[in-house]
């Protein structure tokens, strides 16, 4: 995650620059094929279809703040990689009874953001809104365990889900 000006970008480093959350201030709100897939010799998404694959409407905001993404990653998507030193790293039990998610919040200038599982930042855009990280998890049904070949990521979004922010569920494969 980063932030430019107004704008916030969530991008996942498995799927190596294919396509990123951009949440541009209270404007527009999109996930998108990166320019760099849209350039690309091999492009994994094809550039004809555009570069905006979902809009969908800011999260409005409510007593100063909102819960502006959400990115839950079902146990069964885990693969083993190194950890880049500059990635701050949520730690997480490995329990199949459960999803651990990693919120994004937003807060408007001058409100602190007070989570028991805050994650580093936050950080600052132009206007003087903040931009957080806090860890949880979710309770749910004993989910099917099995072994994994790779992982995809599902965006969510409000109104054409049952979700109360945009987010990624990313979904482990297996072989067969």
């Amino acid at each position: 995650m980063w932030v430019n000006k107004e704008d916030t970008y969530i991008a996942a480093a498995s799927i190596g620059g294919i396509w990123k959350a951009s949440l541009h201030g209270d404007v527009a709100w999109r996930i998108a094929q990166t320019s760099e897939n849209a350039r690309s010799e091999n492009p994994i998404i094809d550039p004809s279809i555009g570069r905006n694959l979902w809009e969908f409407d800011p999260v409005p905001f409510e007593d100063g703040g909102r819960m502006a993404f959400a990115i839950a990653p079902l146990r069964a998507s885990y693969l083993p990689r190194e950890i880049d030193t500059k990635d701050v790293h949520i730690a997480v039990e490995d329990r199949w009874d459960q999803i651990a998610v990693a919120y994004v919040w937003m807060t408007e200038p001058g409100i602190d953001f007070d989570a028991d599982r805050r994650v580093g930042g936050p950080l600052t855009l132009t206007s003087g809104r903040r931009v957080w990280v806090s860890a949880g998890t979710e309770q749910v049904d004993q989910l099917e365990e099995y072994d994994i070949v790779g992982s995809m990521i599902e965006p969510t979004i409000p109104g054409k889900h049952d979700v109360a922010a945009p987010g990624f569920v990313v979904r482990g494969l297996r072989w067969g």
